[in-house]
């Protein structure tokens, strides 16, 4: 290493350097647990019987609002970004468990894959993709703005290659957003090569926004994009777009689920005679729910209005159960009505996201969080014995965030709802 370091390398030499010395750690099994287990709020369908669960805490204060993702190989991969302060330098750490989350690697942080927010996608071709945000304060930050960037790996995670969302393309200046996830749609001219789709926005309040969203469309693995594709969404014009901190679902039968956050200072904001408790910042934003039936051609809103959830609810993320049930995982983020604190919560749907049910059979995953944010955040993948493993972030006592790793299972229902 130490003849490396005395060239000159390029930003993606240094990523593949670095990976290969983040690769070494040794997988171990995790000292520390604790059995906290997942509680059910107002049953109706599903047994009231708290869930047995086991909580592995990952990693060290101020990591913060991870992402997991269930490898083509079995493998299981969490991916957060560490807050750094003084200088702020934000960046991306990863675990990995070979065992079904019984046991994590140890901590490997990623200096050099620089952002925040990271959501990974396992592409069918093999490829990694991880979309991130990079603030404007980020001591790294020299363009005076905020944007998106993408990161994508062809060798399992062990090194990486950066595309910055914009500038070109997009007004001066101008702040760019990501969806969370990649979803991939059939390949009429390969059935065995899916089209790996992107949507891009822009982020706050501007003339003709709808003008700058699209779907990116990628063929080989992200390493190129067809940026061409513009989806009619209504003209939708709210501060982070149409996706800006947003998640895309397609379910099987080809119809497409794909819900936005609605920024409290909009036009689109106000729940009927709804009110809003004590909030402050953005923790008041909310969630919206769309459809497509024709593969993200067009878009509309469920019942004309397509509210989704309450206020301070959002982060949204489906998963298709072995069973064929859909489930949402998403962040109670201000105004708790369910009598926890905020973090992680779950939803269960029967009708694969035709209908949801917000009061009841509400599944509270995690709900340790101390202080007014930083709870919850995380997703949750399946195995194929049917266990699930979540992921969430939380604020301690020590009014720091930190990160777990949480393996349970399904609640079983009722003999007679």
């Amino acid at each position: 290493m130490s003849s490396l370091t005395n060239r000159r390398l390029s930003r993606r030499q240094w990523i593949s350097v670095s990976a290969s010395l983040a690769f070494a750690t040794q997988i171990r099994a995790t000292e520390k647990h604790s059995n906290e287990p997942v509680l059910i709020k107002k049953s109706k369908r599903l047994s009231a019987k708290p869930i047995s669960a086991v909580r592995t805490p990952l990693g060290i204060p101020e990591d913060y609002k991870p992402w997991i993702t269930r490898l083509n190989n079995g493998d299981l991969m969490i991916t957060c970004f560490h807050a750094g302060r003084e200088p702020f330098d934000e960046h991306a750490v990863f675990w990995r468990s070979t065992d079904g989350g019984e046991t994590w690697s140890d901590r490997m942080p990623r200096k050099d894959v620089v952002g925040r927010e990271f959501a990974t996608t396992q592409l069918t071709s093999g490829a990694i993709v991880m979309t991130c945000h990079f603030l404007t304060q980020d001591s790294r930050n020299t363009d005076g703005y905020a944007y998106s960037k993408l990161f994508h790996s062809h060798d399992d995670g062990k090194t990486w290659k950066e595309t910055r969302v914009g500038p070109a393309g997009f007004p001066e200046k101008r702040p760019t957003n990501t969806n969370r996830n990649v979803f991939e749609l059939p390949n009429p001219k390969d059935p065995q090569k899916p089209i790996a789709c992107l949507g891009i926005s822009t982020s706050g309040y501007h003339d003709n926004k709808a003008n700058y969203t699209s779907i990116w469309q990628s063929v080989d693995g992200a390493e190129t994009w067809d940026k061409s594709w513009k989806p009619d969404t209504q003209n939708w014009d709210d501060y982070d777009g149409f996706f800006g901190q947003s998640y895309t679902y397609r379910s099987p039968s080809g119809k497409m689920l794909h819900v936005v956050r609605v920024d409290r200072r909009g036009k689109y904001w106000k729940l009927e005679d709804k009110q809003l408790g004590k909030e402050g910042g953005d923790q008041g934003d909310r969630m919206m729910i769309w459809k497509s039936i024709d593969n993200g051609k067009s878009w509309t809103r469920p019942h004309g209005h397509g509210d989704f959830g309450s206020y301070g609810e959002m982060y949204p993320r489906f998963l298709k159960l072995n069973d064929g049930r859909l489930l949402l995982t998403f962040t109670v983020r201000s105004n708790p009505y369910d009598g926890h604190a905020l973090g992680l919560r779950g939803l269960i749907s029967y009708d694969d996201g035709d209908s949801w049910d917000f009061e009841n059979d509400r599944i509270i995953i995690d709900y340790k969080n101390q202080g007014p944010s930083g709870g919850g955040y995380g997703n949750t993948v399946q195995l194929d014995n049917g266990s699930l493993v979540s992921t969430y972030s939380y604020r301690g006592a020590d009014n720091k965030t930190h990160v777990e790793a949480i393996k349970w299972s399904l609640p079983d229902e009722k003999t007679n709802p």
